[in-house]
Parts: structure tokens; C-alpha cells; sequence
């Protein structure tokens, strides 16, 4: 078991032409010991994790832009193993709103925490990775708590690839209304 550490995730802009109008966002950063990591979304709705000390990743869905929409069309695969997907859209608090994940004989929940601080949580080990707070310049910050394996960070790399708005009720009422306000344009 090794101790925790935190990492940051900062958007890289492509330099060809072509390859940016194919991609949406691509994020790079330092996972400690794992090594680099590269998670890019590209416009055809596909999320893909490439680091070497990781197992890849991928998250795609038939439908939307920009992050990938988790539906019962999103296929998710980490280290070759396809994983089941499933949320429960009714419910009113917090932690009932995250996404299930079963990958093989692993079951997780990607939640919506204490302060929005969202966290992929194992039904057995709990807390694994947490979003920490990012100062300026990076588009978010992750804690890898001692707990958590390299499937464990893919998983929680790839979920950033995910429109994860919908964890939060608070989250959802804020980008109405901040859509409503800014004529059509979501809070990112």
C-alpha cells in the first residue's frame, strides 16, 4: 500500500489545426508515481486515458458533445474490462445521485461529496479518489487517498471525461439558472 498523493490536471491546446477542431479538451498532468497521464475528449464523443503506469481507459456514448453524456448507451472500458453503468435520475440527495460502476468483481460510486467535491467511492474500501481544491491555472485536482490502486485512478482519470453536472441537485438548479442568465451558455 502506498501513501496518498494529489495532482493536478491542466488543459493542453493541441497545435495542429485538425487536431483541434477534433478535440474538445485535453487534459495532461503528473499522476505521482503512475507517471504522466493524458486524458483527451475528442468531438466524437469519446474520452480516452493514455498513461503508462495506468491501465487505458475509454468512456463514449451515440449521443451529445462536449463531456460524455452517462446514459444506457455510454460504454465504459478500463484495462480491457467493460464495466456497467447505471444512476438513479430521481433521486433528491446527493450521495442517491452518483453514478454505480461494476467493473469485474469491483462496485463503485462516483458521487457528488461534502462542498461538491466529487469522489469515487469502492463498497468496500471507501473513499479512493477525491477532487481536491485547484488553484488557478488548473482544471482540477485530484487526492489519491493510500487506499486507491492504479484501476482505481483510470477509473477516476476517465470519469472526468464524463458531464458530471447531474451529481449535484445544487449543480443542476445553478447551470439553470446560470444558462437562463447568460443567454444558453452552461457554468463549465
Amino acid at each position: 500500500m502506498m501513501s496518498g498523493f494529489s495532482f493536478d490536471l491542466v488543459e493542453r491546446v493541441p497545435e495542429r489545426r485538425r487536431e483541434r477542431k477534433a478535440t474538445f479538451l485535453h487534459l495532461v498532468g503528473t499522476a505521482g508515481p503512475y507517471g504522466e497521464v493524458s486524458l483527451k475528449i475528442s468531438n466524437d464523443r469519446e474520452a480516452t486515458l493514455v498513461a503508462d503506469g495506468l491501465p487505458d481507459a475509454t468512456l463514449s456514448s451515440y449521443f451529445g458533445s462536449g463531456h460524455i453524456t452517462i446514459d444506457e448507451w455510454t460504454r465504459l472500458t478500463v484495462g480491457g474490462v467493460t464495466a456497467g453503468l447505471s444512476r438513479n435520475r430521481r433521486a433528491l440527495r446527493n450521495k442517491d445521485r452518483g453514478f454505480s460502476i461494476e467493473l469485474g468483481d469491483r462496485h463503485y460510486t462516483y458521487l457528488c461529496g461534502p462542498a461538491w467535491r466529487e469522489e469515487l467511492r469502492d463498497s468496500e474500501r471507501g473513499p479512493v479518489v477525491r477532487q481536491g481544491d485547484p488553484p488557478a491555472g488548473v482544471v482540477t485536482t485530484l487526492d489519491v487517498l493510500p487506499d486507491a490502486d492504479a484501476t482505481d485512478l483510470a477509473l477516476a482519470l476517465i470519469m472526468q471525461g464524463a458531464d458530471r453536472h447531474v451529481l449535484a441537485i445544487g449543480k443542476v438548479i445553478f447551470n439553470e439558472v446560470w444558462s437562463l442568465l447568460t443567454g444558453g451558455k452552461a457554468y463549465e
